[in-house]
């Protein structure tokens, strides 16, 4: 039963009574009982019992010698009840630097207080390390392993020993401590004893507290249980109805009206499609997910966390730039030979794909082969690539160049690629790849695009006119094949 429900009955039992003495036992068993009950979360009851009867004294708390330990325990746990936000936390790393727990949202969030010393933690911690290095859930999980005592040559050796074993590509590691308690990490999340293993779900709440390591892989197996559920039925919808906005629309309300008045899983339900949907590499289900975000999450602040809601406008702010049917902004960038081009002068005869990379991103150098790859087609269509690097490091770039593929070989002119025919003319047949890049980080460019991941692809027509963006090779394949030569 919820908490909520549970203190309402319990109200309902003590207001009953018919003297202070009374309901002042009555309250004083149901929070000794909460306090200790085995089911997760049942501790805000007796929060809730300190709080609104004890605390306030509303009614005399029977023993003043144990008053102290009601005030302690209401005050190391009303911070960090499950549901809640969870509270600020900044600590120092390993590595150095500071780490706010809180700053990114999207995945689960393990919490592990621990001491080097503490025959517990001898016994979890292998099992908690075992359980990070298996995980194959579909959210990425970030695990903040807490050493909360002040030996900092103890700290690294545990911390080596135990924790730099985990490779798994989809858990990230972070060795933290806080020597002084200067962030007060023990009241604010109850670190009474060690160990203290915690889950924070993606929008920055307590999903679970007070875990054991089997506790913790049962509710990582319940949330992906959950959000494997979420993605068949989405992927049913897709293939059989297709992802726009009038058909989720129509999902959104019909888990609306079975939801009723649990936040728990109207936040798993709605960042679940939310997230499905900015995941599907087409622009009709990104319009469809800046919908469910517009209503669904900053529609309804008061359901995430301050995170969420900032996190998620700013994704949406960037969306809505450059729509599809508005000009694309021009900028001025840098060619090969460092002279200053606007991106759009030399556009495609029916159609330039702007191009937006890294040198050093994995999925960029696979775009750009794929594009590489489209050559002909590209050409037969009409179509202009304006490759444009948007990093920092001009030399980094100039160094790409030199060892690009024959396919798109380099261009005498500074940025277009051209090749010499026979008879000493200047042939326009290999000016279909032009590179380009910013002056970082001064540059418009930052301003005019979204340009807060790469790679991106616009595809534009002949005047300049956005038909298409945040797109994949394929998506622009798929498009470019559908059209017929002009």
């Amino acid at each position: 039963m919820p908490v909520d429900s549970i203190n309402a009955r319990l109200d309902a039992l003590i207001a009953s009574a018919a003297d202070d003495d009374t309901r002042a036992a009555i309250a004083g068993r149901a929070f000794d009982y909460y306090m200790d009950c085995h089911v997760m979360g049942a501790e805000g009851v007796s929060v809730y019992i300190a709080d609104n009867y004890f605390l306030n004294k509303r009614l005399p708390w029977p023993s003043e010698a144990t008053w102290p330990n009601l005030y302690a325990f209401a005050e190391f746990n009303r911070q960090s009840l499950l549901g809640m936000p969870a509270p600020e936390l900044t600590l120092e790393s390993l590595e150095g630097g500071m780490v706010d727990i809180r700053e990114d949202v999207g995945g689960y969030k393990v919490l592990y207080f621990y001491e080097d010393a503490c025959s517990t933690c001898v016994k979890q911690t292998p099992l908690i390390v075992s359980i990070l290095k298996e995980y194959s859930g579909t959210a990425p999980l970030r695990f903040y392993a807490v050493y909360t005592q002040g030996d900092r040559s103890a700290w690294a050796k545990y911390a080596i020993t135990n924790f730099g074993s985990i490779s798994n590509p989809k858990v990230q590691v972070f060795n933290l401590w806080d020597p002084k308690g200067a962030s007060e990490f023990h009241k604010k999340y109850s670190v009474l004893t060690t160990p203290s293993l915690l889950l924070l779900d993606a929008d920055n709440r307590i999903a679970g507290r007070k875990l054991d390591a089997a506790a913790l892989a049962e509710l990582l197996g319940q949330k992906e249980s959950f959000t494997s559920s979420l993605v068949e039925l989405l992927d049913g919808v897709r293939d059989n109805l297709c992802l726009n906005s009038e058909t989720v629309t129509d999902v959104c309300a019909a888990f609306s009206s079975r939801i009723g008045d649990d936040p728990q899983m109207y936040r798993d339900t709605y960042l679940g499609i939310y997230n499905y949907l900015r995941g599907q590499g087409d622009y009709e289900a990104l319009e469809s997910a800046a919908y469910v975000a517009e209503k669904y999450i900053l529609g309804r602040p008061e359901m995430w966390s301050p995170e969420m809601i900032t996190q998620t406008g700013d994704a949406v702010r960037r969306f809505s730039m450059n729509p599809v049917g508005a000009a694309a902004p021009d900028a001025l960038l840098r060619n090969r030979c460092g002279g200053q081009t606007q991106m759009l002068s030399k556009r495609g005869k029916n159609y330039t794909v702007l191009f937006f990379n890294l040198i050093s991103c994995g999925e960029c150098a696979a775009w750009k082969e794929q594009l590489l790859e489209m050559k002909q087609l590209l050409k037969k269509k009409g179509a202009r690539v304006v490759s444009v690097y948007v990093g920092p490091d001009p030399d980094e770039w100039k160094e790409s160049l030199r060892h690009k593929p024959a396919t798109s070989q380099s261009a005498n002119s500074g940025d277009s690629p051209r090749q010499t025919s026979p008879s000493g003319r200047i042939s326009t047949c290999g000016c279909w790849w032009r590179d380009l890049r910013t002056d970082w980080p001064g540059s418009d460019i930052y301003r005019l695009y979204d340009l807060s991941t790469a790679p991106r692809i616009y595809l534009l027509d002949s005047s300049g006119t956005i038909i298409a963006k945040d797109i994949t090779p394929d998506t622009l394949k798929g498009l470019l094949e559908g059209v017929s030569n002009r």
